[in-house]
């Protein structure tokens, strides 16, 4: 409710999320009886836990306590240890947002562990650093992962409401929410010019704009900025463009319904007339609110993302060091070693394509650019550069461990046999309707020019093939494509693929391989002196931010005390 003497109404100014946090742990807490649950296993583990120390294994605590206690805890303590907290959750959902990326398991414990060590996030994860990005990188995380898991098939858009009331958090943490709020909703935007828009996407974004647009403005120090801000313009512009483009779809299925399907061109047509009629009415709604003052400008900290630090308006904005153009320096001690794997867990992503993909190059170019702009964003980049390096990482596993679980039973690869692309509902009336007027004596060229498109099988992030747009050009373009190889070249790719997993000598063969690999990585290669060189680093810069003279200060205060009492008593 208050701060003094700070001089300004601290309830009205400041992001609550943190001290919530703090206070609801707290709270929690308090109705948990003390309970102590023994761990059996502990003990023996102490002879192998100090023999790791004694022969430099990092992280290895001092004490192994054999019994883990559970109960009350003061708020100074809650504080203190809030920080280590959110950062293993932060560590935890990055190898869930690798895992949806890439969808291997090995990708996502790799990124769990390089997140969980690397400098740009272990400068706010240290025990007693109880700052607002503590709490908010575990928020950006978490929002981006359900995101994407939201958007991962069309059946997965109620998980758009979690994303909602994670973004929420978000909000109540951090100023930098502004960040993911433009993230998703340029990846929203993204989905629809590369022809991924469905129902799907759209309800998932609906669902997060609604829910987190009506959680933010209930924060104070946020108000209605949402919804008047020129930041927060961008995704409110492509909320409403997406209910323009669903009525499309909306008027194009009714139509379907009614024996009466749109052509290809007449859809278009109609797109672009309700886009353009969209286009006039917000600018006439903005021409009738400008005057009013109803618009906010942009905040002296996004105005530095833009011009240099020197204009932003704002002395005391402009002289803090965190807001000053970043230098290769800052990135090669808070990002290190996996910032050079980046570029290659890109190209392993290539194979995959899914939306997470496109999120990620979205995600890795935004971080790099405004990072260099403000070295304060170099903490945004360590999820991204966390992920990719463990994609990388976790591709690598994959190659070595695979043929390995072969042996052990694991089912290989199956050529897929030739079947009918699925279709919806709507596809099949259409298609009967294209029927009944081809048996009038329309023309047939049409259809069969549709049935070379719907010859490629629908993703798991499609619904139907749409008609018109970048979906139904990537088809046509992709067919094409397909048709310059001969048929038999794919067969025989397919049929490679299942023989080496399939046939013994092969999969033994890459046991030696993988074998050989682990044995060159191990001995010969850079990577065996380089990645301990970079854990001691991340464990020094750990070190270096926990200032320990914030320890020291209380017995200073102490001492100074006791001596100041003794003089008085002696006096």
């Amino acid at each position: 409710m208050s701060w003094y003497p700070i001089g300004r109404p601290i309830g009205t100014t400041i992001y609550p999320g943190m001290q919530m946090w703090a206070v609801g742990i707290f709270e929690v807490l308090k109705q948990v009886p003390t309970t102590k649950v023994p761990l059996p296993f502990i003990p023996p583990l102490r002879p192998l836990a100090k023999w790791a120390r004694r022969n430099g294994w990092l992280f290895i605590p001092e004490a192994l306590k054999s019994k883990l206690e559970i109960g009350p805890m003061s708020v100074n303590d809650i504080c203190c240890m809030i920080p280590p907290w959110f950062g293993a959750s932060a560590s935890i959902f990055t190898g869930l947002l690798a895992y949806e990326i890439s969808r291997s398991v090995n990708a996502g414990l790799m990124a769990t562990g390089i997140m969980a060590i690397i400098p740009a996030h272990i400068m706010r994860s240290v025990g007693g650093k109880f700052d607002n990005e503590a709490v908010a990188m575990t928020a950006i995380v978490m929002t981006f992962w359900l995101w994407l898991l939201s958007v991962r098939t069309p059946k997965h858009w109620p998980i758009g409401v979690l994303t909602g009331l994670s973004y929420i958090n978000m909000v109540a943490a951090w100023g930098g929410y502004i960040f993911v709020l433009n993230m998703i909703g340029v990846h929203a935007l993204m989905l629809v010019a590369m022809g991924r828009f469905t129902s799907g996407v759209h309800r998932a974004y609906s669902l997060f704009f609604i829910v987190g647009t009506l959680g933010a403005i209930q924060i104070p120090v946020v108000g209605m900025q949402p919804l008047r801000s020129l930041e927060q313009m961008g995704p409110l512009l492509v909320f409403i463009g997406f209910q323009v483009l669903a009525f499309c779809d909306f008027q194009r299925h009714r139509r379907e319904k009614m024996k009466d399907p749109m052509g290809t061109w007449e859809f278009v047509r109609f797109r672009i007339m309700m886009c353009c009629l969209m286009l006039v009415a917000l600018a006439i709604v903005a021409a009738l609110l400008y005057p009013t003052g109803y618009f906010g400008p942009l905040s002296s900290r996004i105005r530095g993302l833009f011009v240099k630090h020197t204009k932003t308006g704002n002395p005391l904005v402009d002289s803090v060091a965190e807001h000053q153009p970043a230098n290769p320096r800052i990135y090669a001690s808070h990002l290190g070693l996996p910032l050079d794997y980046v570029l290659l867990g890109g190209l392993v992503s290539i194979f995959q394509r899914n939306n997470g993909f496109y999120f990620m190059c979205l995600y890795g170019y935004i971080a790099s650019h405004f990072s260099g702009k403000m070295s304060r964003l170099v903490l945004i980049c360590g999820p991204i550069v966390s992920v990719a390096c463990g994609i990388w990482c976790g591709f690598l596993l994959d190659m070595v461990i695979d043929p390995f679980l072969l042996l052990l039973g694991k089912k290989g690869y199956v050529a897929p046999t030739a079947t009918a692309p699925p279709t919806s509902a709507d596809e099949k009336s259409s298609g009967k309707a294209k029927q009944g007027k081809s048996q009038k004596g329309k023309d047939a060229k049409p259809t069969r020019r549709n049935e070379r498109v719907a010859e490629v099988e629908l993703e798991e992030w499609e619904e139907e093939s749409r008609p018109g747009g970048a979906m139904q050009l990537k088809r046509f373009l992709k067919s094409s494509y397909q048709q310059l190889f001969p048929g038999s070249s794919l067969e025989d790719a397919k049929k490679l693929r299942q023989d080496a997993d399939s046939k013994v000598l092969l999969v033994l063969l890459r046991c030696a391989l993988a074998i050989a690999f682990v044995v060159y990585m191990l001995t010969m290669s850079e990577m065996s002196s380089a990645v301990p060189k970079y854990i001691e680093h991340c464990k020094s810069i750990g070190q270096q931010v926990a200032s320990p003279t914030v320890a020291l200060l209380p017995r200073m205060a102490v001492c100074t005390s006791s001596e100041t009492t003794t003089m008085a008593t002696s006096g």
